[in-house]
């Protein structure tokens, strides 16, 4: 390889004869508007996973009202509305999109569409467009900023076998990412069953069992009962005015959603946003977090319950509520495998409202069913549990950190592919 010289901050340095040029030299930004009567497929940013550059289909047409953004085949679709979601594709058909899509087409003597989006997928492109956004709540970048960025741009040919090595290389990435998480639902579907049957149906497989009333529960012991969740706990909306906090960028108090909560309940700081100490304080009027509260999701879809592992000082989001036992009423232990067994998840899916995400009102909530042992055997099912299900967590917590490995593999290989620190220059592709 040549000797190389130095380029823009992100890009390090490139090879011999490569061009450092702004994107907008590189692509024609398209601005064709069309209205919502014309019938032309639509394309929102809900249909572009983030950081793949894969499209999603709907399963259900949508019908957008206003103005559209007109697109075509071969058109690059980036997502300039929270660009840290790092959303872009190439279209595969004539349509219209979102406004939040800007549609930049390739100069085709100079450009490679497929080059292209793999430089604005790079993650550190990405991290050079976010901090451009503006807005609070919804951050957007702009064509001025995006365009005067500047792009490492080899010849034509190399571009070509840019994309073909990342096309394919990033397919098997996928590929195993796709294995793996097939295999964490399968542990989480096991878990979820050993769990179900010792919540529901006791450790005594010769227990005498009676019909509990409840369509979704079945039989249960005959010695257990069924109580109202909010009657053996105290079920808390974080935030009744459904209002977010004011936010601060570096100093401040964590406030957490369910994706800021590891699987062992500890927070992850690096997700997590932060609210300023007036807006904490709030909060702390109504409750505090001890170190037995559990945090349940309210949006179906998102996520399991946490256990707060430790008394700690951060608020959280709308879509959570926040669970405290009472004591003599049930071991927070057991509450917490059951809020992860079949029942609390048909009673999620049957009652979740909402047209574009669905999620759970916080009465819906307070009348989930819950099954009653005595608090001895209470306990006795949790410590079984916590014993059955360690290694499931163990092998569950192994693929999800190869998950994240593959991830950031995925994303170095497109960093040193499209700034030319792997020779690509004679890639010919590889048997399939």
């Amino acid at each position: 390889m040549e000797k190389r010289e130095k380029s823009h901050d992100w890009i390090g340095q490139i090879p011999i004869g490569w061009q450092r040029v702004k994107l907008k030299y590189a692509v024609i930004p398209i601005n064709e508007k069309v209205s919502s009567e014309s019938l032309l497929k639509y394309v929102g940013l809900e249909n572009i996973e983030s950081k793949t550059g894969k499209y999603i289909e709907n399963e259900e047409s949508i019908n957008v009202d206003g103005i559209s953004n007109r697109f075509k085949v071969g058109d690059i679709l980036f997502g300039k509305l929270r660009p840290y979601l790092s959303k872009c594709i190439i279209a595969e058909f004539d349509g219209k999109g979102t406004t939040e899509l800007l549609i930049l087409r390739q100069k085709k003597l100079t450009s490679l569409n497929r080059f292209i989006k793999y430089i604005v997928l790079n993650e550190k492109f990405i991290d050079v467009i976010n901090s451009s956004t503006y807005g609070a709540k919804m951050p957007r970048a702009n064509w001025d900023f995006i365009g005067e960025q500047v792009i490492p741009l080899p010849s034509l040919n190399v571009q070509f076998n840019i994309a073909d090595f990342l096309d394919q290389k990033t397919s098997e990435i996928d590929a195993l990412i796709a294995d793996k998480e097939k295999l964490i639902e399968l542990l989480e579907e096991k878990r979820q069953a050993i769990i179900t049957e010792a919540v529901t149906k006791g450790l005594n497989p010769d227990a005498k069992m009676k019909d509990s009333g409840v369509e979704w529960i079945g039989e249960i012991p005959e010695h257990w009962n069924i109580a109202k969740l909010g009657l053996i706990s105290n079920v808390i909306d974080p935030e009744p005015s459904h209002r977010a906090p004011s936010m601060k960028k570096d100093n401040g108090f964590p406030y957490v959603g369910i994706r800021d909560l590891n699987r062992d309940g500890s927070i992850n700081l690096d997700t997590a946003r932060m609210i300023e100490e007036e807006s904490l304080l709030k909060q702390e009027k109504r409750f505090t977090i001890e170190n037995t509260d559990i945090v349940f999701c309210r949006v179906a879809t998102l996520g399991l319950p946490r256990i707060i592992k430790k008394e700690t000082r951060l608020a959280l989001s709308a879509t959570l509520s926040l669970i405290k036992h009472k004591p003599t009423k049930i071991d927070y232990e057991f509450l917490f495998y059951y809020l992860d067994s079949l029942p609390i998840k048909i009673q999620t899916e049957l009652f979740s409202t909402g047209s574009t995400r669905k999620s759970l009102g916080m009465e819906t909530i307070r009348k989930f069913d819950i099954i009653l042992p005595d608090l001895e055997e209470q306990k006795i099912i949790s410590d079984h549990l916590r014993e059955k299900t360690v290694e499931l967590e163990k092998l569950i917590l192994t693929q999800s950190a190869l998950i994240e490995n593959l991830k950031e593999y995925r994303q170095s290989l497109i960093y040193e592919a499209v700034t030319g620190k792997i020779d690509l220059r004679n890639y010919k592709g590889e048997e399939v």
